[in-house]
């Protein structure tokens, strides 16, 4: 499946956990590269959506735009351009990741998750978790986490959490699995801890403690 009801759609990322294929064969979502790069293509009374190098810089008709309604849907309004750049790497790393864990918390039903796209042939916003220039955009490092051969994710509904337990390791794998519970300023109100065996190849789901 290439889904993009997320992005292309206006769709919210939540739809990342309702749409999960057999095989997901394309799904993205834009940012900019840092300020360190995009200096590389403008000057400073360039910075900003509407100005003609932004524009140029940007082949989606509608993608600077898209990126900035979802952010405004999500997050405060950044406090100038170069901390909007950072927020849409943010934005981008975050919503993928909603997919990311949809897709692997569902082996072996889903087998396959290949996010468009890896790198840029030229300077530009895009849907890339590389730039141009070489530099890791925040999509990178959160595709290195979602991707472990071990993984452990979260999946909230409501009050019931459940710790999907991921292994794409070939033999199994004995872990201690820790939650804790803080308050704001770091108290620990509330802890456990179990061994958990999880076979190769596998999705080990546990109940949280907390639920």
């Amino acid at each position: 499946n290439h889904f993009w009801g997320v992005w292309h759609g206006e769709q919210p990322f939540s739809e990342f956990k309702r749409r999960v294929p057999r095989f997901m064969s394309e799904y993205g979502f834009q940012s900019f590269p840092l300020i360190d790069s995009v200096k590389h293509y403008s000057i400073e009374q360039d910075w900003h959506l509407d100005s003609s190098v932004m524009k140029t810089h940007q082949k989606h008709p509608r993608g600077n735009s898209l990126i900035k309604q979802y952010m405004l849907e999500e997050y405060r309004t950044p406090k100038d351009f170069a901390s909007f750049l950072y927020l849409s790497q943010v934005q981008q790393a975050l919503g993928m990741k909603v997919a990311f864990e949809a897709h692997r918390s569902a082996m072996p039903f889903c087998m396959g998750s290949l996010y468009w796209q890896f790198n840029d042939c030229w300077p530009v916003a895009s849907w890339s978790s590389i730039d141009y220039y070489g530099r890791w955009k925040a999509l990178h490092h959160q595709a290195k986490r979602s991707f472990a051969p071990l993984a452990v994710f979260i999946d909230a509904d409501n009050d019931d959490l459940t710790l999907n337990l991921v292994s794409d390791r070939l033999q199994a794998s004995t872990c201690c699995v820790s939650e804790q519970l803080l308050t704001l300023s770091g108290e620990v109100i509330w802890s456990q801890s179990r061994e958990v065996n999880i076979s190769a190849l596998t999705v080990t789901h546990l109940r949280s403690g907390l639920s």
